[in-house]
Order: structure tokens, then sequence, then C-alpha cells
């Protein structure tokens, strides 16, 4: 994929839609921040003591000043690869938010490929370029540290998101805690399948560190609970490959129980593999992936039993990135770390999140409209 270059510039409508205060409608109350024992109640407090003229009238006249001659920020994204229909919604929630930052004056977005060599040399052009941020979706957590660590000691901003990265050589991060979602996602799993069950566990990318933490949380919980782990596979988050996967599975272990997975894809993929050797569901979880919300309510009449759990990954984790690499270049204080709360979606509950008209692709915590969705997507 070639790099993209997107120059911002700003509409008078945007203009006075940020004038306004519209910053893109994220859940703010699911981005936890910490600011050394000081609540966000408290720093806004203290802010307001420090601004003599918080309550002053001040009458604005004439047009608004056109701040697009004046953007002065440079950021650069490296990411990992874009090989998914997540990844896909993610750029576009990129895109949205780099037209709402009229000090941005220009963000180049490099592509990775699934190559760990690739993307740490991406992020030494990069530098290289003397850009003031850079934001990374690593493919291994490891291989990217002392690239990262480079940049940092230049005085660029680094914020990694999504996936975690090893240390603390970096500026700042953003993400759902996949150790946590691991660990729920095997909680559930073991009361969902009882001791003595057998289960097959699912991955995403060799190596990468988000599916490292969260089968690291994962995978003591299931043996402490009398769950036999037949087998571990990379499944690179897709489905057709889970299917694939699954299907080798199957053939291997007669008796498979319940699926762990950090990704609904890989899930629903599997699903598809025991249905197609005439199989029933079994107890699975992963994430907000919409094909698992639709493959249960398509077969939950036939088989009652079937039950899932589901813990999202927000594509607009990009937008709380770029924002937090933008405030610190502007000169505000930002937490180290910003980890958001997914949300629990399961059998009981999918209902309210499920998308009908929309592609199985979707993933449905997103703030994303339909109608972005269906362009993204190709859905008239």
């Amino acid at each position: 994929m070639e790099n993209k270059v997107w120059n911002v510039r700003m509409n008078r409508r945007r203009l006075l839609q940020l004038s306004a205060g519209v910053a893109g409608g994220i859940a703010a109350s699911r981005v936890v921040p910490s600011f050394g024992g000081m609540s966000v109640a408290q720093a806004a407090a203290l802010n307001a003591e420090r601004d003599p003229y918080v309550n002053a009238v001040i009458q604005p006249e004439g047009e608004l000043v056109d701040p697009a001659p004046y953007a002065r920020f440079r950021v650069g994204f490296s990411n990992g690869f874009s090989g998914n229909s997540w990844r896909k919604m993610m750029l576009k929630s990129l895109e949205l938010e780099a037209a709402d930052h009229p000090e941005l004056k220009e963000l180049i977005v490099v592509d990775g490929q699934g190559d760990v060599a690739k993307q740490v040399a991406d992020i030494e052009s990069l530098v290289s370029q003397e850009i003031d941020a850079i934001l990374c979706i690593p493919n291994s957590g490891s291989a990217v540290v002392p690239a990262l660590k480079q940049a940092t000691e230049m005085n660029i901003v680094t914020v990694p998101f999504n996936l975690p990265v090893d240390g603390t050589e970096y500026t700042a991060y953003v993400g759902v805690d996949p150790a946590r979602k691991g660990q729920r996602n095997a909680e559930w799993l073991a009361q969902a399948v009882g001791s003595g069950g057998k289960i097959v566990a699912l991955g995403g990318l060799p190596g990468n560190s988000y599916t490292a933490a969260g089968w690291g949380a994962a995978e003591p919980i299931l043996k402490a609970a009398g769950l036999e782990v037949l087998a571990f596979r990379d499944a690179y988050w897709e489905e057709d490959r889970a299917k694939v996967v699954m299907s080798d599975l199957i053939a291997a272990y007669p008796q498979i129980d319940g699926i762990w997975s950090d990704g609904s894809q890989m899930t629903t993929g599997a699903l598809k593999a025991l249905l197609a050797a005439n199989k029933p569901p079994i107890p699975v979880c992963g994430d907000d992936y919409n094909g698992l919300l639709r493959l249960y309510d398509e077969n939950k009449d036939q088989y009652p039993a079937f039950k899932f759990a589901a813990i999202s990954e927000p594509d607009w984790e990009v937008r709380i990135a770029l924002r937090t690499a933008l405030d610190i270049l502007k000169g505000s204080a930002v937490p180290f770390k910003q980890m958001i709360e997914p949300l629990l979606i399961t059998n009981e509950s999918y209902a309210d999140y499920y998308k009908p008209d929309l592609p199985d692709a979707v993933f449905v915590d997103t703030e994303l409209t339909d109608d972005m969705l269906k362009e993204i997507f190709g859905v008239s």
C-alpha cells in the first residue's frame, strides 16, 4: 500500500462547528485517565482557579480567522498492517479526526503490511522526515521499541495505541487493556464450558503483543478452572483463515467444547467450520464483529444452547491517540496511559448492537455513521 499524505484544510462550516465545541462525539466517560492522584474534576477546578478571565464576558466580532495558513504540526502514523476491516474503519476515523484539527498541517500514513522489519524502517523514515509526532500500532511490541525510543529522545511525541509496546520508552499510550480483556473472556468461557471441558484458542498475527497479553492472562485462568487447552493457533484476525485452521482442529480433536479468541473474525470463521462439519455451535468469545452477531441471530433458534461473549475494540481509539499527540504538542499535560473501557456484548444483549443492514465486516463499537460504513465496505 502506498503511503498516504493528508494535507488538512478546514472549511468555514467545520470552523463554526469547532468553535461551538463539537469535537467528534467520542464517549469521554469510557476513557480513564490518571493525573497522578488528581481527579479530572479537581484538575478542571484547578485550571479555573488559575484563569482569572474564566467568567469574563467577551463579545466576538467579525469573521472567524481561518487557522489553515498557520497550521504547524506534522504527524506520522505507522500502521502495522491494514489487512482487516477494523483497520479500514480505524483509518476512516483517523481521517475524520484529522479534519477536526486546524493545527494539523500534514498527516503521513505508512503501512507495515504485517512485516516487523518494514514497520521499523517506516518509523525510522518518519523520524528522518523530522515530523512532530508519531502514532503507532505495532506488529511487535518489542521490535519497535528501539525506533520509538530514538524518536522520543529526539523530542518527537510518540503515541502507540491499540496494541501495547514493551517498556516505557514512548510518550503516551491509548487503548483497551488486552490482558484484562483476555482475562474477562477467559472467566466467561470457563463458566460457560465448565470444569473438564476441552477448548482451543485462536490468536492474531504471530508474535503480536496484543494476543500475547490477552492469552497470557487467559491461559492460567482456563487451566485453573479445570479446562484442557488442546491447541493454540495463529489465525491472523482473518475469518477465512480461521475457518481453515478450525477445520484442521476439528479433524485433530474429536471433542472441542469451547473457543477462546481475541478477535471475532476468527471466532466467526471457527463457528462456520463447526457448522460445515455438522457440529453445533459451542461457547465462544471474541470482540464486537458484526458477523458474529449475525451468525448468532441466524442460528439461535436452532441451537438454543449457543452462547457467546464479545468485548469490544473501538475503532475510535485512533481519535484519542491523535488528540493526545496534538495536546502534548500544544503544551497540555496528558496521562501517560489512557485505558478505554470496552463494551461487553453477549447473546443476551446482542440485539442492542447488531447491525443487520450492514456487512459482517463491521465492528459495532464505532461512531462512524451507517452511511460512512456503507461507503467503506461498498454497500449501496
